[in-house]
């Protein structure tokens, strides 16, 4: 695809992005004062996650295609293949929350509650740690996780998830594109046997990232369902944005043969799919949680159904499932580009909603030690830091579609693909 002919949305994605990041560096290095910058570390996982988990959904739906043999989406598969080369920006927007000191301790109270035992205890933190709980109890949670949550084992479990996320969209693409321009079979084969095992280590990569950057911001929470909510979020969120891109590149003229009504049938009806299973997993967490009645797990929803956010937590209930769910009943809707675009479109506002929801509702609480709920003005950081992120992951995405052939176009099952009928 021609760059020129994207090239003025392009330069809105980058404009804006510069613009947001611009802001973002005023709250980041505290230019805007000490406490704007701790609120800001909030806003910026935020963004960052929300990006993050429609990235991973991309590559979940490169690699699914691969090892299923799947023959209709080989026309569309090339935008998911670059919706998940994503992952690198990402990883850049990922070291501020790694390795820059006053997010981490304004996000997860378990790193500040590490380094006091551990200047306590004369560099030995897990001494340290034991010997606080003796008069904090809470910190008996932390030294009973040490082995899995400390500090050095996070920040090399961040970087591994970086490098094998990273690793399996460079391969996965290059060779899709080497195909282009040799047709060797051999791609095609390489890429089926290369996703089988993989998949697994992608699912703990997806799952324990959400445990580590998430849900340990309260370190006493816990949840089994946790990592495959997560994952269902970002499947969704992917499928609906893919189709997006889709409509977009359709409507300056490309794909117009290669891509029919039925692949827009077949991706919706994975979109209403994912709909069904994020409400499953959503209703199922919520139900374990409820009916075991354990302190430590109801917090989450306690705060999350308290003041205002009880109207968000509703949102989610009506607007994330219920509508979609019945928007996306109908056969004909899913096969009119004009009307699943706009399906999609809701469907990335409740993901924002969704992801949201999970995090912002901490800050808070955390920050002023359970005082307060909401701090005003604070969701100027949030917006700040959406845009930087996605101005920036926009503009890199468009540029990436248009480096390549829009689709597979040696790829043995092309034909099978354009001919694909329900």
């Amino acid at each position: 695809m021609e760059l020129s002919k994207v090239s003025k949305l392009n330069g809105i994605f980058l404009g804006v992005g510069a613009l947001g990041l611009l802001i973002s560096a005023c709250y980041m290095f505290g230019l805007l004062g000490e406490q704007r910058q701790k609120e800001f570390a909030y806003s910026w996982l935020f963004a960052f996650f929300f990006f993050f988990t429609i990235t991973n959904g991309g590559l979940f739906w490169t690699m699914l295609q691969h090892i299923s043999n799947s023959g209709w989406s080989v026309a569309v598969r090339r935008f998911f293949e670059n919706l998940a080369g994503n992952i690198r920006v990402m990883a850049v927007f990922a070291l501020p929350l790694i390795f820059f000191s006053p997010f981490k301790n304004a996000l997860w109270e378990w790193i500040v509650a590490h380094q006091d035992a551990a200047a306590a205890a004369g560099g030995d933190t897990l001494k340290g740690l034991e010997e606080a709980s003796h008069t904090n109890h809470h910190l008996h949670i932390l030294v009973a996780k040490f082995g899995y949550l400390n500090i050095p084992f996070w920040t090399l479990r961040a970087v591994l998830y970086f490098v094998f996320l990273g690793g399996m969209a460079t391969l996965l693409r290059r060779w899709s594109i080497k195909q282009d321009g040799d047709g060797d079979f051999k791609h095609s084969f390489r890429a089926r046997a290369f996703c089988a095992f993989p998949l697994l280590f992608y699912a703990l990569a997806v799952t324990f990232s959400a445990v580590d950057w998430v849900m340990s911001m309260d370190y006493t929470w816990f949840s089994t369902m946790w990592g495959v909510y997560i994952f269902a979020g970002g499947a969704w969120s992917s499928m609906a944005l893919s189709i997006i891109a889709l409509s977009y590149v359709r409507s300056h003229g490309y794909l117009k043969k290669i891509v029919s009504m039925e692949h827009y049938h077949l991706m919706g009806k994975l979109l209403f799919a994912f709909t069904v299973f994020w409400a499953y997993i959503a209703f199922s967490q919520f139900f374990l949680i409820w009916y075991a009645n354990i302190t430590e797990e109801t917090r989450f929803f306690i705060l999350r159904n308290t003041n205002n956010w009880w109207y968000l937590s509703n949102i989610l209930v009506w607007g994330h499932f219920v509508l979609t769910f019945v928007l996306l009943l109908s056969a004909g809707r899913k096969k009119k580009p004009d009307s699943i675009v706009w399906v999609c479109a809701w469907v990335l506002i409740m993901h924002f909603a969704d992801i949201y929801w999970l995090i912002i509702p901490e800050r808070a609480p955390s920050l002023s030690h359970g005082t307060v709920l909401w701090y005003d003005g604070a969701w100027w950081g949030d917006l700040a830091a959406f845009l930087g992120i996605g101005g920036i992951v926009g503009w890199a995405y468009l540029r990436r579609l248009a480096t390549a052939s829009l689709y597979p176009c040696r790829d043995p099952r092309l034909l099978e693909s354009v001919k694909a009928v329900n």
